[in-house]
């Protein structure tokens, strides 16, 4: 174990080998040659490992769970992760160790309902075991990174899009309600960030036009003023983006479908509205220069 905790595997690989073979009545030596397979990305042994232990050591729960686990993140073969989850359940019912891993694998699979209703439901039954609530509240989180983009350019991790941002503020508000410390209360922040509004101003130009020519026009033509600062506070309205849909601008390169919508709308009613200030100009002037040419006499001169 010594060699393991410090990194040098095929030693302690080969140490808890030698212990094996010379019948150590210990199930600890099992689990640290199944922890040295698994690192060794050699699951097949790993499992092989653990079940040689467990056919001596038959309930025990360490090896029962370290099976499970493996098979869950290691062979990613659930079925078998289940049925060793399930034996675990039956050694020990009213232990959180089964119910705790449980919840890990609804998780890995993607069944984030499931899991919810498992946490639940022990914490119901037993209201009092604070180590289940913080690990499966740590777990929520530790899940919940998934749902976080890689930026290599910026070496940086952020939400970019609306459906993981979602996602993640509710594992993580389920974890903070399940068990709320510094950590989980840090993660749930951290979350909520990608949710607030920046102002982006990149239709800037669309929203001055919008503004200078929709006051004009709500005194010299009121409903086409009206309908002007209407768009004009549509696009304000969208100039403010959560950083998750900022991002996602900055990933894909694009803005969203709404976004490119109501942008190109403003694009088309400032042009517009400059249109048609010019339009009502000309027509004054030329009402006016006739006003002047029927009063000199006109025809008629």
């Amino acid at each position: 174990m010594a060699y393991y905790r410090k990194g040098n595997i095929k030693l302690a690989a080969q140490r808890a080998q030698e212990a094996i073979e010379g019948n150590i009545n210990d199930p600890k030596a099992y689990d640290l040659l199944a922890r040295c397979y698994f690192d060794m990305q050699n699951y097949t042994k790993s499992l092989q490992t653990i079940d040689s232990g467990l056919a001596i050591y038959a309930n025990n729960l360490d090896l029962h769970w370290l099976g499970a686990r493996i098979a869950t993140v290691g062979t990613q073969n659930y079925d078998d992760a289940q049925n060793r989850i399930n034996k675990l359940l039956e050694i020990a019912p009213d232990k959180s160790i089964g119910h705790s891993e449980q919840v890990y694998l609804h998780l890995r699979k993607g069944d984030e309902d499931l899991a919810f209703r498992e946490i639940d439901s022990y914490i119901e039954a037993h209201p009092s075991d604070e180590g289940f609530k913080r690990g499966v509240a740590y777990d929520l989180d530790s899940y919940s990174n998934g749902c976080y983009y890689y930026d290599q350019t910026q070496n940086a991790t952020f939400i970019a899009d609306k459906e993981s941002y979602l996602k993640c503020l509710k594992l993580r508000t389920k974890a903070n309600e399940i068990y709320s410390d510094e950590h989980t209360q840090k993660q749930l922040e951290n979350v909520k960030y990608f949710g607030q509004k920046e102002w982006n101003d990149w239709n800037m130009d669309s929203i001055k036009s919008l503004s200078l020519y929709g006051v004009i026009l709500l005194v010299l033509v009121w409903p086409v003023g009206l309908v002007l600062l209407a768009i004009d506070a549509l696009l304000i309205y969208f100039s403010f983006r959560p950083y998750w849909q900022i991002n996602k601008t900055y990933v894909t390169g694009q803005m969203g479908t709404a976004e490119r919508i109501v942008s190109s709308i403003g694009d088309v009613a400032a042009k517009f509205g400059g249109w048609f200030l010019r339009f009502l100009w000309k027509a004054v002037c030329g009402f006016f220069r006739l006003a002047l040419w029927l009063a000199s006499g006109g025809p008629f001169r």
